[in-house]
């Protein structure tokens, strides 16, 4: 019977039935995870879907907030979620609700009610143009320079560098084509066929040094192939390890990560910044939101301004002390 479904029985249900088919497999194991983890053991995730009402969700979400999921499931106690994954969850049960009242299940979702969790935007850090100058000079030997200057230089992410393959390095038209990602799952790898947003599909420019550059690697890798038994690039990737197999994203950022930490950079630049550090590069020379949007990725303008207030600020207390200083006031 339909008022006998608990709240996991239906959004169990729900997703596997609605959004799992339109999934890729990265972001079925992240929803399945706050299913099965989070609202499955839960006191909420038991109750009879008709019973429940805004006051337990919004209790449930709380807790999560405070307290964590100490549940058996997550062999730890006490350790509190962050407001980003929180919010997450309460977006997965308010869209299995609003399935449950056009299923005639319910007659009012009560988690549309629940407060929003706030979710502060990460703004990130930036490499100095000195620290990028010392970054890139001390890595000209190794092995992912060449994936280095595209980082800086483009503003890509991480994934989309890795899941760069040769067809899609225009060399005649001196641009690459971002239309796939390679990311971390299950301990490994795997390359998505598709970008993080539509956003993400683009072209961008290379100057003429980075195209020699590129064609340089291109070389070194040709090279490889034929003295390396068992050499094997499936994917025709630009960067790959030294068997022809794709770099595995986490080593990559440590690999980042150890090497600004050897030269004695802040902690909180990573891989990252060097997409934060591009932004910011850009906004500097005042190059219009609409080009870096579309350059970098990002899904609006409205994103970038979010992430980047803050440099803008500053251009503009630049320019207001320009302005000033035209004006000759007599003092």
């Amino acid at each position: 019977m339909k008022s006998q479904i608990t709240l996991y029985d239906y959004i169990n249900y729900w997703y596997r039935t609605y959004k799992m088919p339109k999934h890729q497999e990265t972001t079925i194991d992240v929803q399945l995870n706050y299913i099965n983890t989070h609202i499955r053991p839960s006191d909420l995730g038991k109750m009879l879907l008709v019973n429940i009402r805004t006051k337990d969700i919004q209790e449930f979400l709380s807790g999560l907030l405070l307290h964590g999921n100490k549940s058996k499931l997550t062999h730890k106690t006490g350790s509190r979620l962050s407001n980003w994954t929180v919010q997450k969850i309460r977006v997965l049960i308010i869209a299995a609700l609003n399935q449950a009242m056009k299923e005639n299940i319910i007659d009012y979702n009560y988690a549309a009610d629940t407060d929003t969790i706030p979710t502060p935007v990460n703004t990130g850090m930036a490499f100095s143009m000195e620290q990028q100058q010392i970054f890139l000079e001390s890595t000209k030997n190794h092995r992912f320079y060449p994936a280095y200057l595209l980082l800086f230089s483009t503003g890509c992410r991480r994934g989309e560098i890795l899941g760069l393959s040769w067809e899609n390095v225009l060399f005649k038209e001196n641009v690459i084509f971002i239309n796939q990602t390679l990311v971390s799952y299950q301990n490994g790898y795997l390359l998505k066929r598709r970008t993080k947003t539509t956003a993400s599909i683009r072209s961008i420019p290379i100057t003429a040094e980075l195209k020699c550059i590129l064609r340089d690697w291109q070389r070194k890798q040709k090279y490889e192939k034929i003295i390396t038994p068992g050499w094997n690039n499936t994917h025709n990737l630009v960067f790959t390890d030294k068997n022809g197999s794709p770099v595995n994203p986490a080593y990559f950022s440590r690999n980042f990560k150890n090497k600004c930490r050897r030269l004695g950079f802040s902690g909180n630049l990573h891989l990252h910044s060097t997409r934060h550090t591009f932004a910011t590069n850009m906004l500097q020379l005042n190059v219009p939101l609409p080009d870096i949007q579309a350059l970098g990725g990002w899904s609006t303008t409205n994103t970038l301004m979010k992430i980047y207030a803050h440099t803008v600020q500053k251009s503009h207390r630049k320019a207001i002390q320009k302005l000033y200083k035209s004006f000759n006031y007599v003092k």
